[in-house]
């Protein structure tokens, strides 16, 4: 454009035109000399840089990023190589540049881009000079969530409020170390929903794993209306939401079996990010940026963001916050403060995440809840107990009943699964084998209504925890009794001369020898004439076995009455052997003789004789 001068530029151009001669153009007169100023021969010459160049490409272009410094002494090395080759050919010496001059040569040769795919590599030049930071990833609630896990640079004491001030002077020496070990540093765990950058969820572990991811999933899915009456929140927290899509990083405690199968359950679907892609979880790593500058620079026991950030102070002696007083802090953050604080990302314009909130659920809604019977069973706690008329039972004393369950409980043997929901024990949900569908059950012990299962478990050991002196007073006054009682019960045996109903045990082992003792009969031989079992069908004659026939040899099939005695009283032994009270054996050896019978026939069977040993 047209450029309209001014003032002493006026001035000087007037005196210009007025002292031009007759025959000089006042247009060549007026043109401006000031791009001639100065001294614009080049003071590097040719060869000098083909030799930057060559240093730059050889030494300084590289994946372990080399500094200028490193350049410039490859570049040193081949300058004075080149000098003694021009001495000998009676030539100048070449001149070795600056670091600022091998620098701006650099700087000449590429563009940044091309400077950081060579020296870090193409994907950390795509993280740094990519796109994707501009897209609207998502326009309902519960659509898109991001969820993190990341050391707190912070050192909170675990001493309980309270309890620490009670303790004697040498309590206190001898927990000193003790307290010094239990001082470290925790983990929290965040969700952000993307299209409102509403905090869905926040968890404090001491480690990471899945027991803290699958707290951070039962928190965005109930409402959060507790904390804020707790803690004295006067803004409005996130309600409860279904998730949809989840995206998570290769952390411990994000990505596992447990946690993966969790989100399948509830139908939500699961993306890990890749490593090294900033553009993929950008909105959920910003926040933990956030939170460093709001809250963790200004608390006590601050580490910093890096090794060695902070040399003069003592994080460790500093460390005094406990972990519910973060607890509290944190909360009244995420409720109160960061969804009021206006936010400049993708899709936000400067909103407040609130406002944001309030419009997106007024025009395009949420994501439906999620069923409370999938809830429990896919994020909450598991029980196995045995149902009896009170109900369930599960971690031995909070119950649950209904109508309905015990209708079904009447047809079943066995145990049966309950769920239930550590945040809220107002209801639990049981799964019974062969019954399709769970069945809800209500608590039946008022006293812990509206309560979280931890709160239970504190409450519990609170009321059976007892001072040491006065469980003391307590055992002495009730020995005391027992044994005035026992006194007074022997007393009264004594003057009304009432029997013993007990006995000492000498006595015992006396009468138990009288019991023992007496006449044991000893298992005796078959008897003479009869036969084993088994044997009546053997071929071979033997005692009590006849042939039954009309065969010659089986002619005469009398019994002699020797053979009789002696085979019976040899082979079978016809005789009893009796244990007396006194422990002595005797034996009676008379041999039962059978009778004679009347007929010979070889036809007939001859009547066993003796029958009446048979019995």
């Amino acid at each position: 454009g047209m450029v309209i001068y001014r003032g002493r530029t006026l001035v000087e151009n007037l005196e210009v035109y007025e002292n031009l001669d007759p025959n000089e153009s006042p247009i060549d007169a007026l043109v401006p000399l000031d791009h001639l100023k100065g001294n614009h021969t080049p003071r590097i010459c040719f060869l000098v840089r083909e030799l930057m160049t060559e240093a730059w490409e050889k030494e300084g272009l590289d994946l372990r990023s080399p500094l200028v410094s490193n350049v410039l002494q490859y570049l040193e090395t081949s300058i004075r190589e080149e000098n003694k080759k021009r001495a000998r050919n009676d030539l100048p010496k070449l001149v070795i540049p600056s670091h600022k001059t091998v620098s701006k040569h650099r700087d000449d040769l590429l563009s940044p881009t091309e400077l950081l795919v060579a020296t870090k590599g193409l994907r950390e030049a795509r993280n740094k000079r990519g796109r994707g930071s501009t897209d609207y990833q998502a326009l309902m609630i519960g659509e898109h969530v991001q969820i993190d896990e990341c050391k707190i640079s912070l050192i909170v004491s675990a001493k309980n409020a309270g309890v620490w001030e009670h303790l004697s002077r040498n309590q206190k020496d001898a927990l000193k170390k003790l307290d010094e070990y239990i001082k470290t540093r925790l983990w929290i765990l965040v969700m952000i929903d993307v299209a409102t950058r509403m905090p869905l969820a926040w968890v404090i572990a001491e480690n990471p794993n899945a027991e803290a991811t699958l707290a951070l999933f039962r928190m965005a899915t109930r409402d959060k209306d507790r904390e804020k009456h707790f803690y004295g929140c006067s803004g409005h927290p996130a309600s409860a939401v279904g998730l949809m899509h989840v995206k998570n990083d290769n952390g411990p405690g994000l990505r596992n079996s447990k946690t993966i199968g969790a989100l399948m359950g509830i139908g939500s679907v699961n993306s890990t990010t890749r490593t090294y892609a900033a553009t993929d979880r950008s909105i959920g790593e910003r926040l933990f940026g956030t939170m460093e500058i709001d809250i963790f620079r200004a608390l006590p026991g601050y580490t910093g963001g890096r090794p060695g950030e902070l040399p003069g102070y003592d994080a460790v002696a500093n460390g005094v916050l406990t972990v519910e007083q973060l607890h509290e802090i944190l909360t009244k953050y995420f409720i109160d403060e960061y969804p009021s604080i206006r936010h400049y990302g993708v899709g936000m314009h400067g909103r407040r995440p609130a406002e944001v909130y309030a419009s997106v659920n007024a025009t395009r809604g949420q994501v439906a809840p999620i069923d409370p019977h999938d809830r429990r069973i896919r994020l909450g706690w598991e029980e196995m107990v045995t149902p009896t008329d009170e109900g369930v039972r599960v971690f031995h004393g909070i119950w649950f009943n209904s109508d309905k369950f015990q209708i079904l409980r009447d047809r079943l043997k066995g145990k049966v699964k309950v769920f239930i929901d550590p945040d809220d024990l107002n209801s639990a949900t049981v799964v019974l084998p062969g019954v399709k569908d769970p069945v809800e059950v209500a608590l039946q012990v008022t006293a812990f209504a509206d309560m979280t299962l931890p709160e239970v478990l504190r409450l519990m050991a609170e009321y059976r925890r007892e001072d040491p002196d006065s469980r003391e007073i307590y055992e002495d006054r009730i020995m005391r009794t027992r044994r005035q009682r026992y006194d007074k019960i022997k007393a009264i045996g004594v003057e009304h001369n009432l029997p013993r109903s007990y006995s000492t045990v000498a006595e015992c082992r006396e009468m138990a020898k009288a019991v023992f003792a007496g006449a044991r009969a000893i298992r005796s031989q078959p008897l003479a004439g009869t036969t084993r079992p088994g044997e009546i069908t053997n071929i071979q004659p033997g005692d009590g076995v006849f042939f039954v026939g009309v065969d010659d040899s089986s002619a005469s099939t009398t019994v002699d009455p020797d053979y009789a005695s002696d085979d019976a009283g040899s082979g079978y032994g016809g005789t009893s052997d009796i244990v007396s009270a006194e422990g002595e054996t005797k034996r009676t050896n008379k041999p039962v003789k059978p009778r004679k019978s009347k007929e010979n026939t070889p036809e007939t069977l001859l009547r066993p004789q003796n029958l009446k040993g048979l019995n």
